[in-house]
Parts: structure tokens; C-alpha cells; sequence
């Protein structure tokens, strides 16, 4: 018996030290803006033009620099006379396809191999990415541990961003790797007087689903009629959608059934009009909520922003631009100096590279987009000239401020959001309901094994 009670007593001694992984956190080292630098940056997210241009279009829609390799070449000259590094290596993941897949497949067998760049920023898309799921690669230690370097960055601000976006950033321990920069958070905006809800009321996935409740049918706003499309892109709903340490979908193919069947039973109170849309519309890309309200009949009106909730009541961000040590960088000090300076909260908010970064995003900062702030190359009119737009303002900013407060958490966009999409419309295609169970457990399946390959 005594023996037991010492072995225990020794247990609860050692058990801080060992689930806080306080240990594993490196010792900084130290700056040296000679040490040789290298940063691998994938900016163009899947896309097959990083310039940002219209088809048939020769105008750019966006002011400053015209190339990627332009808007760079300026920030490794600001970051230099910042007192930055100064001998710095740039590579680029680009292009799509075969090529984009190959330039991918040579990065991962040199980070494999213990190689590699020092720093990497990255653009993350649902489709094309270098890092499948990163935060699994946070799980799995491929990136450096910055507890240590956060304690003396020089230029970002972490009490100024969205903390619940920021934090996408840590591994299930709560230590950093990852710096999240933008993000994306799609939503409905209609006027209040539409609304039947309050404040401290807690609203769910459910709340969403009932016609007849609070939200009305304001779910119908997410369906582009125009197009005769079905729910797209509504994974957001089903809150975190996996465990990345312990490598299983954070849904059970069940529900996910139900989750499919709620969506079309939804679309079919649409179609018959048993759900009605209250006047309103849905906004992809917050940068563009001005302008897209202002011509509607209630652009003056107090206006509500109905994110997609959770089963919960959670809303769950996207981080769609991060930056990340490699953990065998050569020069971990310069990478992070580097990865700062890109994160400062001005340098955030004027910077030509910010053309490529801030397309469709939001930046980790909430006061940038605030009343009187510029918005980098942001358009207003599509055919007007490409001009700087001003912030997001007036009752759309009140708006807006109330929906970032509704973030309980952010992930990174991954292959399993666009599986969860194809899933969907594969299973309100289907003809009967075994062909929709067999949907749904094929594309459970193929989760499944996209987190255990990757």
C-alpha cells in the first residue's frame, strides 16, 4: 500500500511537467542580420493568376505593384532597412496542376529529409497546398515551437488581433508554431428588424434550420438561386472538423447523414416556399460589405450578421494566410525576425505584398478594417479604376464588430472542406436513399484516409 501511495504522489509530481511539454519549448537563439536566410512563399493559393487579373482584362483591378515577384522584392528591401535580414533567398511555389504538384512533391521530400526553407508563408486553399493539414504538421513537430521567440517579437501586436483566429495557431498543448495573418468568415446580413432574437439568446445550427423561428428563414440566403446551385460550402456548420493529434474526423459518419439530410430537407421547404427569405443577402468576402449594402432599399437600417453556427452554437473562422518556422531551419532567429516584421500591425495594413495576401481575406487585425482605415487594394466599383477603399463603416462596421465577437475557434482550410462540398452535391444528386448512404460513407471513408495519409 505504501508503495502505491509514493508511486502516485511521484505521478502527480511529475504530471505538470509533463502535460505542458514546457521542455520541448527552444531557447532563442540569437539575431544576426548576416546569417543567410531562406523563405519559401506560396501565395498564389491554387489560383492560376498570383497577379489577381480578370479574364479579357488589361487593367489591373488592384493598385501598387503589377508582379508577385515585385511586391517580394519590396518587402525583403523594407524588412533589410528595418534593420532585418539582409542576405535572403527567396523561393516560390506557384503555377497549378502538374506543375504546382510537382514543385509541391520536391518541398515535402526535402522537409522529409530534415531540409528545407527557414520560414514559409503561405496562402492556404481547400484544394492545392504544400502543408495538407497543418495543423496535424503542428502535431507531428515538422514546425519550430515560438513560445520563446513571441516573448520578444519587435512588430506584431497580439493583443490587437482576433485572439480566437490567432489561436488556430497553437497545438493541441497550447503551444505556438503557427502565425496566423488572414482569415475568412462568411455570413448572412439582412436588417435586425428582420430578427426575432436577443442578445443572450444562444443560438445553434438548429436555430438556423427552423423557418418559423427566431432567424426566420435566413438560411435561404446561403443558396445562390441565380446559378440553380445547391448549398455549397456550408462545412463551417459542423464546427472543428477533426482531431489533428489523434487523426479522426471530429463528426461520425451518422452525423454527418443527418447533417446532409437537414440541408436538403432545408432546400426543400425553399423550394416550396415554406421557407421564406426575409430581404437580405450573403457575404462571402467581408472586404466587400459595403458597397454590396449600400444599394439595397435598407442599407440605412440597423443590420444583424448570421454567421453559420455549430450543432454548439460555435462559429468557426477559416485561416486562409499563415507564417511558420520550419523546425530544422539554419536560422530559426532570422526566420522568426522575418515572420514579425511581415505580422506588424502597419506593415499589415500598407504593403504591396499585402495584393497578394488580402484578396479575398480578412487581416488578424479587427481595427484595420475599422471607420477611417485604409483597406490595401480593396475595389469598389469593378469598373472603375483601381483605387484604395476606404474601411468598413457606419452599421455594417457595428455589424461586423458583433459577428468577430461570435468566433469561438478557426481552422485552416484543407481537402476535407472541399470533399465535405463535392459529398453534398453528389448526395442531393443521388436517386435513392441507398445511393445517399452510400454517398455518405464513401465520403467518410475517404476523410478518413486523407487524414491518415497526409
Amino acid at each position: 500500500m505504501l508503495r502505491k501511495l509514493s508511486a502516485l504522489l511521484l505521478a502527480l509530481l511529475l504530471l505538470p511537467a509533463c502535460s505542458a511539454r514546457r521542455a520541448d519549448i527552444p531557447k532563442p537563439k540569437a539575431f544576426d542580420p548576416e546569417e543567410p536566410l531562406t523563405i519559401c512563399f506560396d501565395l498564389d493559393g491554387g489560383t492560376t493568376d498570383p497577379r489577381h487579373y480578370e479574364i479579357d482584362r488589361i487593367t489591373p483591378l488592384y493598385t501598387g505593384v503589377e508582379t508577385r515577384q515585385q511586391a517580394v522584392d519590396l518587402f525583403l528591401k523594407d524588412m533589410e532597412e528595418a534593420g532585418g535580414p539582409r542576405d535572403v533567398q527567396v523561393e516560390f511555389i506557384e503555377g497549378y496542376g502538374s506543375l504546382r504538384e510537382g514543385q509541391l512533391t520536391h518541398m515535402r521530400s526535402e522537409l522529409m529529409a530534415g531540409k528545407g526553407p527557414d520560414l514559409f508563408v503561405i496562402c492556404q486553399s481547400a484544394y492545392s497546398n504544400l502543408f495538407l493539414f497543418p495543423e496535424k504538421k503542428m502535431e507531428d513537430g515538422l514546425f519550430l515551437c515560438l513560445d520563446g521567440y513571441m516573448d520578444g517579437a519587435q512588430f506584431m501586436e497580439p493583443d490587437k488581433m482576433l485572439t480566437k483566429v490567432f489561436d488556430a495557431g497553437r497545438a493541441s498543448d497550447g503551444r505556438r508554431f503557427l502565425l496566423p495573418m488572414t482569415y475568412s468568415l462568411g455570413a448572412a446580413v439582412l436588417p435586425s428588424s428582420q430578427l426575432d432574437i436577443d442578445t443572450e439568446q444562444e443560438l445553434t445550427f438548429s436555430s438556423l434550420l427552423d423557418p418559423n423561428g427566431g432567424l426566420g428563414g435566413v438560411l435561404g440566403l446561403w443558396r445562390d438561386d441565380e446559378y440553380g446551385d445547391p448549398f455549397l460550402d456550408m462545412y463551417p456548420a459542423l464546427g472543428q472538423l477533426a482531431d489533428y493529434k489523434a487523426e479522426s474526423l471530429g463528426f461520425s459518419k451518422e452525423e454527418l447523414g443527418e447533417f446532409f439530410a437537414a440541408l436538403s430537407r432545408y432546400e426543400e421547404q425553399l423550394d416550396s416556399g415554406e421557407a421564406q427569405r426575409p430581404k437580405g443577402l450573403h457575404i462571402s468576402n467581408m472586404l466587400l460589405v459595403n458597397g454590396a449594402v449600400t444599394s439595397r432599399s435598407w442599407a440605412m437600417e440597423p443590420l444583424t450578421m448570421v454567421p453559420l453556427y455549430d450543432s454548439e452554437g460555435g462559429v468557426t473562422a477559416r485561416v486562409n494566410c499563415f507564417a511558420g518556422v520550419n523546425a530544422n531551419a539554419g536560422n530559426p532567429a532570422g526566420a522568426f525576425w522575418a515572420a514579425d516584421y511581415l505580422l506588424g500591425h502597419d506593415y499589415m495594413q500598407n504593403s504591396d505584398i499585402y495584393m497578394y495576401i488580402f484578396s479575398a481575406t480578412l487581416p488578424i487585425y479587427g481595427d484595420i478594417l475599422g471607420p477611417g482605415a485604409h483597406v490595401p487594394y480593396v475595389r469598389s466599383d469593378p469598373e472603375a479604376a483601381p483605387k484604395i477603399e476606404s474601411g468598413i463603416d457606419g452599421n455594417c462596421w457595428e455589424a461586423f464588430q458583433q459577428l468577430t465577437g461570435k468566433i469561438t475557434g478557426a481552422e485552416f482550410p484543407t481537402a476535407l472542406d472541399s470533399e465535405l462540398t463535392r459529398a453534398y452535391c453528389a448526395y442531393i444528386a443521388a436517386e435513392s436513399g441507398s445511393q445517399r448512404e452510400k454517398v455518405i460513407s464513401e465520403a467518410y471513408t475517404a476523410m478518413e484516409m486523407m487524414l491518415g495519409e497526409s
